[in-house]
């Protein structure tokens, strides 16, 4: 598109917004009559270009237009339904949802069932960045589980779902982390969660695809896909923008998937200071003794001076790897925080 599209483009989308805006605006289809007829040097064909260009940038994420088959948030990925299972600090667990489809629920239950039989865990981390789907009742089912009393959970065009009494839920501190990768019922998934009051968000804003989709074909071969249904929560709260979160965490999506293959990964590393001294030099660590140490050695009846000599340096404890995902690292700051001050959430 050359700049005088580009300038057209631009001002049909703030005509659009406009029209939004204003009760009193002109027509859309006004608007378009007097340009296509008026507006030098554009060609018909130009002008209906900057128009579906115009009207994208104003519904998006809602109606988007897909180049051959159709993918999206309607159709389940390719991904497994849990990615990733594992315990972080001996008390927290950590599951990575891949996709939200018909298999994640008892997938889900699985491997906490699975964590919980190696380590009580004290609080979970339900990672949802990059997740996608579109099985709504799937994405009920996993909220169930942290639930024991009856309450609404979801409405969505095609049914509607429920939390059901239990005596098993999953009522540790939770926390839900998710980025603009977050599509469908993964979001769906996040803000029940966070409105039944099971945890908080960390994160990025959602992509704001949390709708019941419908792909339309079009004669140049391509689909327009159109949110035919809202997806709303137990109050009515119709799920049409991005789910912004409780705490916001600035990360960049390629952050993001770097350190879901590695949390330790240190992604900007310091730079190694350059020195004059031989590379194969080595000087030995200085080990301070401290006010401690004499105590602990004049209540052994130890000589301290004697021992020091002949001992040498002690060794240094081992390293504790640090998280270097900033998202996950905050998280699981928050749980710790939570287990001490709220051992049990209400269900």
């Amino acid at each position: 598109m050359n700049m005088r599209n580009l300038i057209l483009c631009i001002f049909l989308s703030t005509a659009l917004a406009t029209v939004a805006r204003a009760a009193s605006a002109p027509k859309f289809e006004e608007v378009f009559k007097v340009l296509s007829t008026n507006l030098g040097g554009v060609s018909q064909e130009d002008l209906e270009g900057a128009a579906v260009q115009g009207l994208m940038a104003q519904l998006g994420p809602r109606v988007s237009l897909l180049g051959g088959p159709a993918s999206g948030p309607t159709n389940a990925p390719d991904a497994a339904p849990v990615a990733c299972a594992r315990m972080f600090d001996s008390g927290f667990a950590y599951v990575r949802v891949g996709a939200v489809t018909g298999s994640l629920p008892d997938a889900f239950r699985a491997a906490c069932r699975q964590l919980a039989e190696t380590n009580k865990f004290k609080g979970l981390v339900l990672d949802l960045r990059f997740a996608g789907g579109g099985d709504y009742e799937a994405a009920a089912k996993v909220a169930d589980c942290f639930l024991n009393s009856e309450r609404p959970l979801l409405d969505w065009q095609t049914g509607s779902a429920r939390a059901t009494k239990k005596a098993d839920a999953i009522l540790v501190p939770v926390a839900i982390l998710v980025n603009s990768r977050t599509t469908g019922a993964a979001e769906a998934l996040a803000a029940v969660l966070r409105d039944a009051d099971v945890g908080l968000i960390l994160g990025g804003t959602t992509a704001g695809q949390a709708s019941l989709y419908k792909d339309f074909p079009l004669s140049t071969g391509e689909q327009l896909r159109v949110a035919v249904a809202p997806v709303s929560l137990s109050g009515g709260k119709v799920l049409a923008k991005g789910i912004v979160p409780d705490i916001v965490i600035n990360a960049s999506l390629d952050e993001d998937r770097a350190h879901l293959d590695d949390p330790y990964k240190d992604l900007h590393p310091p730079e190694v200071a350059k020195t004059d001294a031989p590379t194969n030099s080595i000087t030995a660590p200085h080990h301070p003794f401290n006010e401690a140490e004499l105590v602990r050695e004049h209540k052994a009846g130890e000589d301290a001076d004697e021992d020091r000599e002949d001992a040498g340096p002690a060794p240094a404890a081992p390293a504790v790897p640090a998280i270097a995902d900033p998202v996950l690292a905050r998280a699981l700051d928050l749980l710790k925080g939570l287990a001490v001050v709220q051992p049990n959430r209400p269900g």
